[in-house]
C-alpha cells in the first residue's frame, strides 16, 4: 500500500513538472478531467436514450453514436468544465495541440502562426523567469526578446541563461523617439509583457502595439495605482490604510499609469502582523502562479 501511494505521488510530481503548474492548479486540472469524463459518459447515455437507441438497435449504430459523443463532444465539454474550474487557458492550449496534430487548425480557420513576445523588465526578473519557463517549447508562443533599462539587473542573466536576445535601452531614446519601436517590430514581436518594468510606456509604443501590451500590478486596481505606486511603495500604502486584502491586477496598457482594461485579479488576505516585505512575498506567489497563464490566454484569445 505504501508503495502504491509513493508511486501516485511520484506520478503527480512528474505531471506537475511536465505541465509546469502549481500543486493547486494540478488539482484543478485533474478535477477537470474527472468531471469531464463522468459528464461525457452521462451525456452519451442520455443522447442514446433520447434518440431511441436500445438493446435492439444495431450495435454498430450505438457504437458510432457513443464514439461521436466521446471524441467530439468531449472536446467541447472539457472546455466548459475547464472554464468553471478557472483552467480554460490551460485546456484551450491542450485542445489546440490536439487540433494541430490532427491537421485541423487550418480547416477550422485557426491561425497556426508563432507569436513572438517581448518581456520588459527592470529588476531581478522573477516574473520573467516564470514566464520564460512556462512558454518553453510552447507550440504557438515564443519568448523572443527581453528588454531591460537597468544595467546589472538580474533579468539580464535570466535572458542569457535562456538564450533569449537582450535589448538594453536608454531613457531619452525610449521616451522621445521611435527608434526602439522600430527595432522591436523588426524582430517580429507581436505582443509585449511588462514584468516589473518601471518606466512609463510611451505613446509611440502603445500606438504600435494597440491592446497588445500587458502589465501586472501588485495591488487590486483601481486602488493603489498610478504614478509612484510600484514595489514596496504599494505594499506600504496598502498596509498603512488597514486594507484586509491585497492582490494582483493584470491589465492592458494605455496612456495612463495602471489604467487599461483589467483582465484578471487575484487577492490574498492581509494579517495583522504583515509587513511590506511579507506582503510582497504573498503577492509574488500570486504573480508567479497566475501571470504566465493569463498571458497565454490573452495572447491566444485575442487572436483565435
Amino acid at each position: 500500500m505504501l508503495l502504491f501511494f509513493s508511486s501516485i505521488c511520484i506520478m503527480l510530481e512528474n505531471l506537475q513538472k511536465k505541465w509546469k503548474v502549481s500543486a493547486s492548479q494540478l488539482g484543478l486540472i485533474l478535477c477537470t478531467f474527472a468531471v469531464t469524463g463522468s459528464l461525457t459518459a452521462y451525456i452519451s447515455r442520455s443522447i442514446t436514450s433520447w434518440i431511441g437507441f436500445d438493446e435492439n438497435t444495431l450495435l454498430l449504430w450505438r457504437i458510432l453514436l457513443r464514439m461521436g459523443v466521446l471524441i467530439f463532444g468531449y472536446q467541447v465539454i472539457i472546455l466548459i468544465v475547464a472554464f468553471l474550474f478557472g483552467q480554460f487557458p490551460f485546456f484551450w492550449n491542450y485542445e489546440k495541440k490536439i487540433l494541430h496534430r490532427m491537421g485541423l487548425l487550418k480547416s477550422l480557420k485557426i491561425s497556426n502562426e508563432k507569436f513572438n513576445v517581448a518581456i520588459f523588465a527592470s529588476g531581478a526578473g522573477s516574473n520573467a523567469k516564470k514566464i520564460i519557463e512556462h512558454f518553453e517549447n510552447h507550440p504557438f508562443i515564443d519568448i523572443s526578446l527581453v528588454v531591460c533599462n537597468k544595467p546589472g539587473a538580474g533579468v539580464i542573466h535570466i535572458a542569457s541563461n535562456a538564450n533569449i536576445p537582450l535589448m538594453m535601452i536608454e531613457r531619452h531614446i525610449f521616451l522621445d523617439t521611435d527608434k526602439y519601436v522600430q527595432d522591436i517590430k523588426n524582430q517580429g514581436i507581436t505582443h509585449i509583457v511588462l514584468a516589473g518594468f518601471l518606466w512609463k510606456i510611451p505613446q509611440t509604443l502603445i500606438a504600435a502595439f494597440p491592446e497588445h501590451i500587458l502589465n501586472i500590478h501588485p495591488a487590486l486596481l483601481p486602488k493603489y495605482g498610478g504614478k509612484g505606486m510600484y514595489g514596496s511603495h504599494v505594499h506600504e500604502a496598502v498596509i498603512a490604510a488597514g486594507e484586509p486584502f491585497s492582490g494582483i491586477s493584470i491589465h492592458l496598457v494605455d496612456e495612463q499609469y495602471d489604467h487599461g482594461q483589467t483582465l484578471f485579479q487575484a487577492e490574498v488576505p492581509i494579517s495583522a502582523d504583515d509587513t511590506p516585505d511579507s506582503l510582497a512575498a504573498k503577492i509574488h506567489v500570486l504573480e508567479h502562479e497566475h501571470y504566465p497563464l493569463v498571458i497565454e490566454g490573452w495572447i491566444l484569445g485575442s487572436t483565435f
